[in-house]
């Protein structure tokens, strides 16, 4: 099984901000730095923001985010599908993926980003994580990046980020990514028969 706990570290930056270990910034340089060549600076100033600013100015900034009049919503069903009956599907198989895994989606949704990410390296097979990146998230991460109206956002800098490692993890997969224009559902979702019967 391919190692894909650096996804667990990356959750964190998009949970609800609450304080975090002492340890946090030291890891997340380490896992960004190892797999992107070169430093991104979204990662300093996010490490910055989160060190700089109390825990109640961090809930604010995310909250204006991602919560009231959203710049950008973390629920990938609902920025793939949008209100389309597909997203009750899609979450559906997601909630019976994060069943079956064992992995804890608090309060959220299991399609809340920072649940899925923490799901990829619980998944027993390395094509479905793989499937779940190429074909859902990679498309998905960047229309959430294409929501932001300037870059001055670290969310939207630790997007970019998430999405750099996301195209280094698997750079020869034979997968699709789900396409927005045309709405192809069904044939991209192929590890496991129940995903097949989302149209």
């Amino acid at each position: 099984m391919r190692d894909l706990t650096h996804y667990t570290i990356l959750a964190e930056v998009f949970r609800y901000p609450a304080p975090l270990k002492p340890d946090y910034p030291g890891e997340l340089r380490r896992i960004t730095g190892e797999i992107i060549s070169d430093p991104d600076p979204a990662v300093e100033e996010y490490i910055s923001h989160t060190t700089r600013k109390t825990i109640e100015e961090q809930q604010e900034y995310y909250i204006s985010t991602f919560d009231v009049q959203a710049l950008c919503y973390l629920d990938i069903g609902y920025v793939l599908y949008g209100e389309d009956y597909n997203r009750g599907v899609f979450l559906s198989h997601i909630k019976q993926e994060q069943e079956n895994a064992g992995n804890d989606c608090g309060n959220e949704l299991p399609d809340h980003l920072p649940n899925i990410l923490t799901l990829l390296p619980m998944l027993s097979e390395t094509s479905l994580a793989e499937e779940m990146i190429v074909s859902l998230m990679i498309p998905a991460i960047r229309k959430m990046i294409e929501s932001f109206h300037s870059d001055g956002n670290v969310y939207k800098g630790m997007l970019r980020v998430l999405l750099k490692i996301m195209e280094l993890e698997f750079p020869d997969s034979q997968f699709e990514e789900f396409d927005f224009s045309t709405q192809q559902k069904a044939e991209q979702f192929t590890c496991l028969p129940q995903w097949r019967d989302i149209r």
